[in-house]
């Protein structure tokens, strides 16, 4: 039986040595507490929407780990291993020229998603790997979405902040001007509809 490496809300990764490589093995496991259609047609879909979202991806530019092969059944994808930490693990140990660098890629990256008509869905600092020379991938892309309307993207940019401002308060405003900045260089024809419907958006949850 393999130790998993982390467990999450909805998935426990692996890590195991497969082909002479390191392979990140990612499980969506059953959860008891919903009927069991349910469960099973959720993390079938978010398997299959997995695997074919990150290639999506990949070939609007964005960096994503290459899968290698998935089981549907088991609900198993198997993945490159991106040598690296979480955002979220470096915010606090790095110097604020740095954080910003990083962070402005973050914002190009959801930019070259957007620009491409998808939305990430869960655009946060645990799903933005960083190795030692400050490239940067995004991982998890069970919740995206293809077809992408300014509301969605307005949303993706929302969880961004919100992000920003409950895990990692003390940097918020830098990390998010950081990131729009980044944004706009990529996504500028349609960058300000976006970020106005964000206000929209933020407005909405102050009086509901």
């Amino acid at each position: 039986m393999m130790e998993p490496w982390t467990i999450g809300a909805e998935s426990t990764i692996y890590r195991l040595e497969q082909w002479g490589r390191m392979v990140l093995l990612k499980h969506r496991p059953q959860k008891p507490y919903l009927l069991k259609a349910i469960d099973e047609f959720l993390r079938t879909s978010r398997t299959s929407r997995e695997c074919k979202m990150l290639t999506v991806a990949r070939n609007l530019g964005v960096p994503t780990p290459m899968v290698y092969w998935v089981d549907m059944h088991r609900h198993y994808i198997a993945m490159e291993y991106i040598q690296g930490k979480q955002l979220k693990q470096l915010v606090a140990e790095l110097a604020a020229d740095r954080l910003q660098k990083i962070t402005c890629k973050f914002g190009k990256l959801i930019g070259l998603l957007h620009r491409g008509g998808v939305v990430h869905g869960d655009p946060t600092t645990s799903n933005v790997i960083v190795n030692q020379k400050g490239d940067i991938w995004l991982v998890d892309f069970g919740l995206a979405e293809m077809n992408a309307t300014v509301e969605m993207k307005g949303v993706d940019l929302h969880l961004m902040k919100r992000a920003f401002e409950t895990t990692h308060w003390d940097h918020e405003e830098i990390m998010w001007s950081a990131a729009l900045d980044g944004y706009r260089t990529i996504h500028s024809d349609e960058t300000e509809n976006v970020f106005s419907r964000v206000e929209e958006i933020r407005e909405r949850g102050r009086y509901h």
